[in-house]
């Protein structure tokens, strides 16, 4: 096992996401210090306050902006207001903070991956409130890593991939767009990336150039038609489900096409080159992730 540093502790928040519980999953069995405090938990802000203040762990991991199928419109509102609370703490008591944000920053409309040093110019609500977080995260807490993730994926629901599976086996036919393309990640293999950067930044005198923004995405992007397609393929190698077959073709039944950008794309470069994190391939995580599913039923 490998030895972890004395300083290496972790308080989690929004341990009850895709991220969160599999970032708790791996903390424990890594035998990393570690407390985790749900969504609902953080939702106070006096109590959050509190918390924190109480809390001896060096770093803390905001998933609270995890982005989710059935976002709770009133709790984004009271994201920026959660954003701002945690970074002042986390400034203040001197602990490194790491954040999820989000592809949406972005307009969605190059036809290449989203580097880092692309300027983000969001179109959409969501995708506004992602870029004045990020901006008000860094100015408040400069000791801060940021990471825009691919579209996430795990057995932990409710996500695209848990409502194909539900889709599959309640219809004969599922329709996809073929218009969205990005990069489908597991949730599992960012949790093991936000570690990685940490443990990194923990032991690294350099820390300082380490802060900042970051892509990650299990690698190989595609549609979201091809990953819908390569998932029916292995949920039916899997059990059996009524689906027969998986059209390309535009549906709000999923995804509301109207309302999503094209492009989710994300370039990983800057964490290869400054982590030495290389990207995992999707597929290879959708076999783990559908495995602990069809163990489980």
């Amino acid at each position: 096992m490998t030895d972890i540093s004395s300083t290496l502790s972790f308080l989690v928040l929004g341990s009850d996401g895709q991220v969160g519980l599999a970032l708790c999953q791996y903390l424990a069995e890594r035998r990393v210090p570690y407390q985790g405090i749900s969504s609902q938990d953080c939702a106070k802000v006096d109590q959050l306050v509190q918390q924190m203040a109480h809390s001896d762990h060096r770093y803390v991991f905001n998933l609270l902006f995890e982005e989710s199928t059935d976002r709770d419109l009133a709790a984004i509102d009271h994201w920026t207001v959660l954003a701002e609370t945690i970074a002042s703490a986390c400034a203040e008591h001197k602990r490194g903070l790491f954040q999820l944000s989000s592809a949406r920053v972005f307009s969605g409309k190059l036809v290449r991956g989203y580097l880092e040093s692309d300027v983000p110019a969001p179109i959409s609500p969501l995708g506004q409130q992602y870029w004045a977080i990020e901006q008000r995260t860094l100015e408040l807490c400069p000791e801060s890593v940021l990471v825009r993730p691919g579209w996430l994926f795990s057995e932990y629901g409710p996500n695209f991939l848990t409502q194909l599976v539900d889709a599959a086996i309640e219809q004969q036919t599922l329709k996809i767009t073929g218009k969205l393309r990005g990069n489908p990640t597991d949730a599992h293999a960012l949790a093991k990336v936000l570690l990685a950067m940490a443990e990194q930044i923990d032991c690294n005198t350099d820390a300082p150039l380490l802060w900042g923004t970051y892509h990650y995405g299990d690698s190989d992007a595609c549609s979201l038609f091809t990953f819908a397609k390569t998932v029916i393929t292995v949920v039916k190698s899997m059990t059996d489900v009524r689906v027969e077959t998986v059209e390309e073709g535009e549906t709000q039944t999923m995804v509301d096409t109207i309302a999503e950008q094209e492009n989710y794309q994300l370039g990983c470069k800057k964490i290869l080159s400054t982590f030495g994190i290389k990207q995992r391939p999707w597929r290879r995580g959708l076999h783990d992730v559908l495995k602990v599913v069809y163990s489980s039923s």
